[in-house]
């Protein structure tokens, strides 16, 4: 596997390079980020032009497939399918690099601008991650270097709260999102166990209560983790009457008491949602247990009659095959990419707390659709188009022919 410092460090000097004064004017009225701070955070920009950093890497020496293989320049096809090439992917955004302890970059994510191209299919996605390829960089934890053993830690949801904070000088980590997927857990632990002192999630105070969930979510991942010294605890931003949000940024740039806010801060496993969270997820685990029992007393001789189709034993069938989050690769109760159609922001596919149902939000229809694993292998298998509709007929019959070809 190649390393890929060298190339990331290439680039992120070629987008500081195109960081203007009006970008650092902008990052000091809209985020308060001062510019003897934006510097050492190595914050630069991606030209609008759509192979101006393609050009730069391929006049270093860098091969087609390391360029691609970066993530930091993707392929692409025209709508029609006529066309096809590779481009830049972050052009015309603000580019905030992911640091090492030793302020080396090691991942990229770009924020719209009014200079952003549009993407093919609508209005482009406000933040854009680079890509993660099979044998290129993964995203790390944002914010890391910061941890220091003694010093109080802070989880917060956004990137530019998080170098709020950072530049407030305390140490803070950030998931990038509302909370961090399950399976990082362990990894958001260590740091806190690194820390070894009070850890203070504060996600944005909004209406619609994201920020709340996506704190009792880290909560929730983080206390059953080996954390050392360290306690969880969850700070809440004060949202004044008639306003929709308030973000650790927001907070911060109007002269907010943070010490306040953590000082008000409520142990996790204190705090009422986190309670009711645990409850839920045990919940949700005996139910599954009784519904292991249940598939098992099904398919036990002399059990029930099974349901049959076609001659195939559907039950056994569905206890050949894996569940839907296995399949899919993302963990119960979680969110991701459309399997089938992808997705701009990455989480427009979401797995049941069970693992065996699926709700989609793709084409930015609220309502969601549905389905289970059948369903999902009819979409990308192409025995059926429109996932707004049941699985039946003649696509349930090659769906079912399929799946016991592969695993009956």
């Amino acid at each position: 596997m190649m390393a890929w410092s060298a190339l990331l460090e290439d680039a992120c000097r070629f987008y500081e390079r195109h960081l203007t004064d009006a970008h650092r004017r902008h990052l000091w009225t809209r985020y308060g980020l001062m510019p003897d701070f934006v510097e050492p955070m190595r914050i630069g920009y991606a030209p609008a032009d759509g192979s101006a950093l393609l050009l730069h890497l391929m006049d270093r020496g860098y091969s087609s497939d390391e360029i691609t293989g970066s993530g930091l320049v993707a392929r692409w096809t025209s709508k029609d399918g006529t066309r096809s090439g590779v481009g830049d992917l972050l052009r015309g955004r603000i580019v905030f690099p992911y640091l090492d302890a030793g302020l080396s970059p090691v991942y990229f994510i770009g924020r719209m601008t009014d200079e952003t191209p549009a993407y093919r299919d609508g209005v482009p996605a406000k933040y854009q991650k680079q890509k993660v390829t099979p044998e290129g960089p993964r995203e790390p934890i944002f914010g890391t270097w910061s941890v220091y053993p003694g010093d109080p830690l802070i989880i917060t949801e956004g990137v530019t709260d998080c170098l709020a904070v950072l530049q407030d000088s305390r140490p803070c980590i950030s998931p990038v999102t509302t909370a961090f997927k399950r399976e990082r857990a362990p990894e958001a632990a260590a740091w806190c166990k690194v820390a070894g002192g009070p850890v203070y999630i504060i996600n944005d105070s909004e209406e619609s209560a994201a920020g709340l969930e996506g704190a009792v979510k880290i909560a929730h991942d983080l206390l059953p983790q080996e954390l050392g010294s360290a306690r969880i605890f969850i700070g809440t931003l004060p949202r004044p009457a008639g306003v929709e949000k308030v973000d650790l940024n927001d907070f911060l740039r109007s002269g907010g008491d943070l010490d306040a806010v953590i000082a008000d801060a409520i142990p996790a496993e204190e705090h009422p949602a986190v309670r009711q969270a645990q409850k839920d997820e045990a919940a949700r685990v005996a139910s599954l247990l009784r519904s292991m029992h249940n598939r098992q007393r099904w398919e036990a001789p002399g059990g029930k009659k099974r349901k049959r189709s076609g001659g195939v034993d559907l039950d056994e069938l569905r206890a050949r095959m894996p569940s839907l989050s296995a399949y899919t690769g993302i963990a119960p109760g979680d969110r991701g990419p459309h399997p089938v159609y992808g997705s701009t922001h990455g989480d427009n596919f979401v797995v049941s707390e069970d693992g065996e149902t699926w709700t989609s939000f793709h084409g930015g229809d609220e309502r969601g659709k549905s389905g289970n694993l059948f369903k999902l292998i009819a979409l990308e298998q192409g025995f059926m188009t429109d996932e707004t509709q049941p699985l039946r007929g003649e696509a349930f019959k090659q769906t079912i022919g399929y799946c016991r070809e592969r695993w009956g």
